[in-house]
């Protein structure tokens, strides 16, 4: 509906999920004489990546005006975008944060597992702005324990997470990425997983409208 609404023509891609057709369709298109801009799989490459390294700043902005210091930022890792920005905002303007991407997804994108895409990202980010560090794998390594169901599978810990808070804070998280990612936040607390008297941040990145697609499941 929102597509349709926006004026946007779908393609739909079958099983290939990940966007594996994309650069077939790509060529295609320019065989029309159309311009085609390619946005990779959840628009993670380094271009994705800056919008949360400016996010970063402004957080540091936000923290420093309210003389806060945030322990842990929890966080649902997808296609590797989002976390490779935050890790590298994060170093590029020296906060001492601990990074909680929980994995949504099993699968990777292609021959790659998502920490090697995330890797990727990083090292370009450290060559284009200079960062005095040099990444290795464990700083794209997600937490996998919450991503087992698969890709968009609504469990019970999805539903509690996302009935907590809309009804504790009128807060809505979406059932597929930030949902899952809350209800891994709340299990790390619960079972004690993380340094205690922390102060934690959920970054919620949106994704209210896949609520009502999945509107039966949450109903039940």
């Amino acid at each position: 509906m929102l597509s349709h609404l926006l004026g946007a023509k779908i393609h739909f891609t079958g099983d290939n999920r990940k966007g594996e057709g994309i650069i077939k369709l790509k060529q295609d298109l320019e065989a029309q004489k159309k311009n085609v801009y390619e946005i990779p799989y959840g628009g993670s490459n380094m271009l994705g990546a800056y919008g949360f390294i400016d996010a970063v700043k402004e957080l540091k902005e936000q923290l420093s005006e309210k003389n806060l210091k945030i322990d842990y930022i929890f966080f649902a890792s997808s296609s590797g975008g989002t976390q490779a920005g935050l890790k590298l905002g994060v170093d590029l303007y020296n906060l001492d944060i601990n990074l909680m991407p929980i994995s949504i997804d099993k699968i990777g994108l292609g021959d790659k597992t998502l920490d090697d895409v995330v890797l990727e990202i990083l090292n370009q980010g450290q060559k284009e702005l200079s960062i005095q560090k040099t990444y290795s794998i464990k700083d794209a390594t997600l937490i996998r324990d919450y991503d087992k169901p698969g890709y968009g599978v609504i469990t019970k810990n999805e539903k509690m997470a996302i009935k907590q808070l809309a009804q504790s804070e009128g807060i809505l998280l979406d059932p597929v990425y930030s949902g899952r990612a809350f209800y891994g936040m709340i299990d790390h607390l619960k079972n004690n997983r993380i340094e205690k008297n922390s102060n934690v941040l959920f970054w919620h990145t949106g994704g209210l409208p896949a609520n009502f697609y999945y509107s039966e499941e949450l109903l039940k």
